[in-house]
């Protein structure tokens, strides 16, 4: 991360918590103006980093949820400490298993997990009213949504362009399913539609003419290569184009000649070109009329979520871990309902469990290199200086921690430790020494839990090694197309086998890349590629959501035939469907009128084609997993 990045996001820290604070002042909340603006920092966590649509979208649903994690548990200890852990244990549980919904939940059950353990082991310096401290939240929310939109009214829109010119030029085939989701849910309109749909051909007919590349003749092969160079400059120059918040002046830069090439790869060229031209035109004309997307897809991810909820879910062993570690902590914090470094402890418990083990582990070495480096300096600090310094180092730790918060968690940490012991010290004149022996037993108990439960094995649940998982994954999502396929020659498949290949496909994917306590690591080079592989075996299981839900059609079935061939390792590749459905150009006279549905043709092809995408990156990562 850039120094111009630290320095924003250092400044937009200190804008959240400051403008919470400066509105809790305002309104009287007293006391709970700290926890006012604290929380205000872990609900922009949850509800940040999309578009500005879906995010507000995202923070009407989370906000009623942040209010009742915040405010509840707390209101609730005052009668009985055991419903108030009971709600929190509810809440983590709850955080942990909000990532099965997606990459974009992953920050959403973050800030409501941290949320509710601040709030619940956080000591106001002061008393506050049942009023203040359910207001305090609110009105966090209030900020927030004002904040992200006033950062978001400038360019509404930009992270959904940057995800499609990513889509488009990133050298690293980025997963078409994420491009498409952000596209779903930020207002679509035709001229992205049109991108995008262009894009998945272009990627699918570059990743294939990629691939035949290695069964052809060496001269054929470099005259391949370089027109295969000179489209991926073309589109690089094109998603600087669709990055831009207004149309660009974007001369036609021409294309090579196609060269003559076995087989139909010409044929490929010629088309890739095409995709190509239509990106520039779209990209220039902008036709802003929006177009309607089903509902229904996103109904059965709902339904087919379900596969979350299977013991064998490593989302929900996740979840369930989480919550016993948390439980624990909870109850030996009630031993020492006044501490102040309550609040350290729960949270480094809730950062350090990790779904996967490794990460786990990870986190733990960072936790203790960085409490022990800051243990040192503290130490010297409380040596060297009288104790009236503490608070401005503190605050200093603070700044520097914030800083170095991405790039070195191991110095975040460290300056945690500085900024938590000094401020407690010099507030609640406490001895720092105290302070300081208490803070490093605290979190030596944390690590202790988080790992202890973060590596908790669950007894009769098998071990596989990475390749047995990629197989099964592989395996349950052919199936699942195969299903697919069935449906769509007019077969009436038995409803729950129907199910049960969604839920063992949603399984599988799971248990792909989170490895059980004890497993055998992937080896250097196989974990980029294990990353490629989750996300195109995600990709196919949303796009055989959506496919299922379409009425029966013969050349769909043909269509998934030749994905399912694409996944096959002794296919060649040498393929592409057959689709001339096209997404209606902005002058032409058939162009549906606003708000019309995209023509059926048009969102069947989008689906293949982002289909056939997934299923070429998987068929490439392929030799990574085998013996």
């Amino acid at each position: 991360m850039s120094a111009g990045k630290r320095l924003g996001l250092l400044l937009m820290m200190a804008v959240i918590v400051g403008g919470a604070a400066g509105m809790g002042a305002t309104a009287g909340l007293g006391a709970a103006t700290t926890l006012a603006a604290l929380s205000a920092m872990f609900c922009f966590m949850a509800a940040s980093g999309g578009a500005l649509r879906p995010d507000l979208r995202l923070l009407a649903v989370l906000a009623p949820a942040m209010v009742l994690a915040i405010a509840v548990p707390r209101l609730m200890a005052e009668v009985s400490s055991w419903v108030s852990i009971a709600l929190v244990v509810v809440v983590v549980f709850v955080a942990g298993l909000l990532p099965a919904l997606g990459q974009r939940f992953v920050q959403v059950g973050l800030g409501l997990g941290m949320a509710a353990l601040f709030s619940y082991g956080f000591q106001l310096t002061g008393t506050a009213t049942h009023i203040q401290i359910i207001a305090a939240p609110v009105l966090a929310v209030i900020w927030v949504f004002l904040l992200r939109l006033l950062l978001g009214a400038r360019d509404p829109s930009g992270p959904t362009r940057a995800a499609m010119a990513g889509a488009l030029a990133d050298q690293q085939a980025t997963d078409p399913a994420e491009a498409l989701r952000k596209w779903h849910s930020d207002r679509p309109t035709r001229w992205t539609g049109q991108v995008l749909f262009a894009t998945m051909r272009y990627r699918t007919i570059l990743g294939v003419l990629g691939d035949r590349r290695r069964y052809l003749p060496s001269h054929d092969a470099e005259e391949l290569d370089a027109v295969l160079d000179a489209a991926r400059e073309e589109a690089a120059r094109l998603a600087d184009a669709v990055r831009a918040p207004a149309s660009p002046e974007l001369p036609d830069n021409g294309r090579l000649a196609v060269p003559e090439l076995p087989g139909g790869t010409s044929v490929l060229i010629s088309r890739l070109w095409e995709e190509l031209a239509e990106i520039r035109a779209a990209a220039v004309a902008r036709d802003t009329t929006r177009v309607k997307v089903p509902a229904a897809v996103r109904q059965v991810l709902v339904k087919t979520s379900r596969g979350t909820l299977s013991w064998r879910s490593t989302q929900l062993r996740h979840a369930a871990r989480c919550a016993l570690g948390v439980l624990i902590a909870l109850v030996i914090a009630s031993f020492r309902p006044e501490d102040p470094l309550t609040v350290a402890f729960l949270m480094t418990i809730f950062a350090i469990m990790q779904p996967e083990w490794h990460d786990s582990l990870a986190k733990a070495r960072e936790r203790v290199i960085g409490a022990l480096a800051g243990s040192v300096v503290l130490a010297l600090v409380i040596w060297l200086l009288p104790q009236a310094a503490l608070a401005p180092v503190a605050l200093i730790a603070l700044l520097i921690g914030f800083w170095f918060m991405r790039t070195q968690p191991v110095v975040f940490n460290g300056c945690i430790v500085l900024m938590s012991v000094g401020l407690n010290a010099t507030t609640r004149h406490l001895d720092p020494v105290s302070v300081l022996v208490e803070y490093v037993v605290l979190i030596l108990l944390a690590l202790l839990i988080g790992l202890v439960f973060g590596f908790a094995a669950i007894p009769g649940v098998p071990k596989p090694g990475i390749n047995e998982r990629f197989a099964k994954a592989r395996g349950a999502i052919r199936n699942l197309l195969a299903q697919v396929a069935d449906v769509h020659r007019g077969a009436s498949p038995d409803p729950h086998d129907l199910a049960r290949g969604f839920h063992t496909a949603v399984r599988t994917q799971q248990e792909l890349v989170t490895a059980a306590p004890g497993s055998k690591q992937p080896q250097p080079d196989q974990q980029e590629a294990l990353d490629t592989a989750y996300d195109s075996l995600r990709g196919l299981f949303h796009q055989a959501t959506a496919l299922v839900m379409l009425p029966p059609d013969t050349s769909t079935a043909t269509a998934i035939d030749d994905t399912l061939c694409l996944l096959d390792d002794d296919s060649m590749g040498t393929f592409l469907p057959e689709v001339t459905g096209r997404f209606p150009c902005s002058n032409t006279s058939d162009a549906p009128a606003d708000g019309e549905p995209l023509p059926k043709i048009s969102e069947t092809e989008l689906l293949l084609v982002t289909m056939n995408a997934d299923a070429l990156l998987l068929r490439q990562v392929t030799p990574k997993f085998t013996d």
